[in-house]
Parts: structure tokens; sequence; C-alpha cells
């Protein structure tokens, strides 16, 4: 896990990248970058899919690859050309490329899309692997854009329960774009995020039965994955999930439990029923322990929320103001969304996370 900066440092550098981020938001139509499969096999064909997510015109469009072999240290032996495989002018919706063949083995591929739209021109750049990953006990990048000391860094891990693979796969690339790339204001920061898969398995125990099973079992490598902030243990077995040993458990086509644990585990994030665990964060916090301290906070969202939201969570003697499906509340197969003081926590840990 990455150390946070103090307040004062993030106060300063914070207000400078907001006023720079929103200087440059994007405009419509907001478009998402993705590939799959997610993690393909060196002979398996790749789909680059360009989707967009409001309405609105892309001018034009240009998809480039690059290629990199790389050896069992992760280290880059031969680089590749950036090669142009498609453009597109005046689209009328979505933008899709398939390769014709392979990459091979040992590759590490970036593709990037360059888009015009009549009111700006962006770039999305995201590296994958292709599978076997040849680095001794790491995870194999999957969708990558930035740095791991700037971003969020989850990695998916599979249960041993899992029977085929392939599933756990496509529910990787769920993950992401049904989920994270899904739900408005993670969506909103999705520059933000690298993902990986793991080889290495670990099992998942029942929080109900800890007792007679124990907690959960790491990965073998699982000391290889420090580095990421979310650490996730993708099952098939019908489980009450639970948090332990640096990781957290899902059934792996859930994308609500997997946006409810990432909220703790990514953002720091408090339950928000009541039966959960309580707690009040120093900064942007969506938890307060007195109904007094709840009111107060209302007035920081603007006309989001006020006073009159704030509610005891059951009986727990602990408050808060978002709404009753707030994503902090529910969990399973869907997902729900942030509400405004769990997106205020969100926009506080992805700027401190990016500064630190």
């Amino acid at each position: 896990m990455k150390s946070k900066k103090n307040l004062q440092s993030f106060s300063i550098l914070a207000g400078i990248i907001m006023t720079v981020f929103l200087s440059s938001c994007e405009k419509d139509p907001v478009t998402l970058a993705l590939h799959e499969p997610i993690h393909p096999t060196s002979s398996q064909q790749v789909t680059y899919n360009l989707t967009k997510v409001t309405s609105g015109s892309i001018d034009s469009a240009k998809l480039y690859e690059q290629v990199n072999t790389i050896n069992s240290s992760g280290i880059i032996t031969s680089t590749g050309s950036d090669v142009l495989l498609q453009t597109w002018t005046s689209p009328s919706g979505d933008l899709s490329h398939t390769k014709s063949s392979g990459h091979g083995s040992n590759k590490l591929v970036t593709y990037r899309w360059e888009i015009t739209t009549p009111d700006q021109s962006k770039t999305f750049e995201v590296t994958y692997a292709t599978r076997p990953y040849p680095v001794t006990n790491m995870p194999a990048p999957v969708y990558c854009q930035g740095d791991p000391d700037d971003v969020f860094d989850v990695v998916f891990i599979p249960d041993t329960d899992i029977t085929t693979m392939s599933n756990f796969y496509d529910n990787c690339h769920g993950a992401i774009e049904e989920a994270f790339f899904d739900e408005p204001h993670t969506r909103f920061w999705r520059r933000q995020y690298n993902f990986y898969i793991n080889k290495q398995k670990g099992t998942a125990t029942d929080y109900d039965d800890i007792a007679t099973d124990g907690t959960h079992q790491v990965p073998s490598n699982n000391a290889n994955l420090a580095f990421a902030e979310g650490r996730v243990l993708m099952h098939e077995n019908n489980l009450r999930d639970y948090a332990s040993g640096g990781l957290f458990s899902t059934e792996m086509q859930n994308r609500g439990t997997i946006m409810h644990e990432s909220g703790h585990a990514l953002y720091d994030l408090a339950d928000e029923y009541g039966s959960g665990v309580h707690w009040e964060e120093t900064n942007y916090p969506n938890n307060w322990p007195t109904l007094a301290n709840a009111q107060a906070a209302g007035n920081n969202y603007g006309s989001c929320k006020s006073p009159s939201d704030a509610t005891e969570m059951g009986t727990s003697g602990w408050y808060h103001l978002c709404v009753s499906n707030c994503q902090m509340v529910t969990s399973g197969l869907t997902h729900t969304e942030y509400d405004c003081p769990c997106k205020s926590r969100i926009t506080y840990t992805v700027l401190d996370n990016a500064i630190n």
C-alpha cells in the first residue's frame, strides 16, 4: 500500500491538479477504450473497441499498436515499431478493429487511440501482456495506463474453486467494463486504474465459517502483490465475502460486491449499513459518530445534500448522508452508484494517490 501525503501538501497540490483537470475535462462523447480478450494467449486474435458512452460526434480517430518482447525479468528485449492499424473519418458509431492473428509469446502490447472531436483531441493508451506471462511470480498487466505509484493498482486473483479459467478471464474483463468503468464516478476517473491478473491462485472462505475453515488462503506470491491497493480473490462458490490478509473476496460475476469492497480497499470508505464496520476518516468521511456532525457535514455538498439527510445506520450509533442504495450500502450481482459523500472521498484519494 502506498503512503499518504500530509493534508497541507495535499491541499496545495490538489488545488493545482484540480484546476488543470477541470480546465481540460473530457467533453462529449465520453469514450471507453477496451480490448478483448482481456488477457489473450499468444495465438488469439485481439479486438480493440472504442465505445461511445455519451452522445456526440467524432471527427476522426486513429488506432496505433506497439508490440514489445519481454523476458522472465520483465525487461524489454525487443522493441516493436509504432504501427498505425486503422484510421476512421467521421465515423457514425462505435469503433472496432480486430487483429488478423495473435501477437506471439512473451509480448507486452501497447495500443493507443487518438481521437478528434468538434471540441477537443484526446488520447487513450493501454498496455497488456499476452498469456502466459513470463515474469516469475508477478501478476500480468492486462489493462495498464499509468505509473503504479500514481494510479490505483487492482489485481484479480483466481480462486482454487474456479473450474473454467476462460470464465474467470471473461469476468475480469466484465469487472473492468461493467463495474469500474460503468459506475459514473469511477468511470470519470478511469485513467487512474491499472488492472492485473495473477497466475497463482488463492482460496476464499465464508465469513460465517472462519472459526472452522480459517481466513482466506492467499496466493503463494502474495508478498509480490503488496504494491496493489486492491487484491481481489474471485471465486465461484456462494460465500459471504469479506477482507483478510490484504485481499478481499467476491463471486467473480458480482459487480456490486467488487465495487463495495473496492470502496474499502481503494478509497477507505466505511460501510453504510447498521451491522457494518464504521469509522470516521479525517478527510472527506462518509460516516460520522454523532447526528450533529453528520448534519453539519450536510452543508458541504452543495445542492446534493442537506442536514436533513443525516440518518442513523440501523441502531449502530453512527450516521451517514448517502441514499439508501449507495454503493457502500449495497453489494451483490449488480452495482449501484456512489453518493456525494463517497464521491468526494474517492476524488480525494484519487488525487492524493496521484501526488504521493
